[in-house]
């Protein structure tokens, strides 16, 4: 089977599809250049296009020669597809902030959604917003051969937290101590891109990571995909509900999401 995803939400889709290749898989995985800073992407051997209008071109032309089109996020590209592609199997992915951050669009987003086959959502309380069909909801995967368990883990009582925008860090703090965890928190902003593949060295500085996305002052109520890297890894992880978890759940498993993905495929 010849699979083609559109877009990388930090590095779900490159994950999918190297273990989609373990299976026997032709996979490939496109992105626009300007959101490969972490070089994720780059990492998996992904194509990158430099600019944003060409790749939205050529991931079209590319498609022609793909039997599914996973899209991931990128749901403006859906009515391109199916008129240049109507036999060709659609799947919409989404990930998070193109739902939950919704402004506008939202009528258009709907209307194009009637063209895919299937609409996956990648946490649970995406379940809670309106779509054109039945989302199902299928866990995001962690790359275990490179977020792999540590041999001994740090007792320092530090944590880190990659603070989401306009997430503040002082009622952070507050809401951690209001649950009783006196620890020192250390953060690590949006804007400063930690390559991928570094990224494991970054995470093992710390004896936990602190999973707690506030988004317009709410707390998303899902695992951010470094929170399950942190746990894969066996840092203890504060999650959004404030309990702790040293071990990556089997359903965050990579083959376990593949094995789901497949089956949607082969409907």
């Amino acid at each position: 089977m010849r699979i083609l995803h559109i877009w990388d939400q930090a590095s779900t889709a490159s994950v999918i599809a190297k273990y989609q290749r373990k299976l026997g898989h032709e996979t490939l995985v496109i992105k626009n250049a300007k959101h490969d800073k972490m070089k994720d992407t780059s990492y998996y051997g992904g194509k990158i296009i430099s600019n944003k209008y060409l790749f939205v071109i050529k991931s079209i032309i590319t498609a022609r020669n793909y039997d599914i089109i996973h899209l991931h996020d990128a749901w403006f590209m859906v009515i391109f597809l199916k008129t240049l592609y109507p036999k060709k199997k659609l799947i919409m992915h989404y990930h998070g902030s193109m739902v939950r951050a919704e402004l506008k669009g939202k009528s258009f987003r709907l209307k194009n959604e009637k063209f895919v086959d299937h609409i996956i959502v990648a946490t649970p309380d995406l379940l809670e917003h309106d779509y054109s069909k039945q989302p199902h909801y299928i866990p995001n995967p962690v790359d275990v051969e490179l977020f792999k368990p540590l041999l001994t883990t740090l007792r320092n009582n530090t944590g880190m937290i990659v603070l989401k925008k306009n997430q503040s860090y002082s009622k952070t703090l507050k809401a951690l101590q209001k649950r009783g965890f006196d620890i020192k928190l250390e953060t690590i902003s949006q804007n400063e891109k930690v390559e991928y593949k570094l990224f494991p060295t970054r995470l093992v500085m710390y004896e936990y990571y602190v999973d707690l996305p506030f988004v317009n002052g709410e707390l998303i109520h899902a695992n951010s995909i470094t929170g399950l890297q942190a746990m894969s890894m066996g840092i203890k992880t504060i999650s959004w509900d404030y309990s702790v978890s040293n071990s990556l759940p089997n359903y965050h498993h990579p083959e376990s999401v593949v094995k789901e993905i497949q089956r949607l495929y082969d409907q």
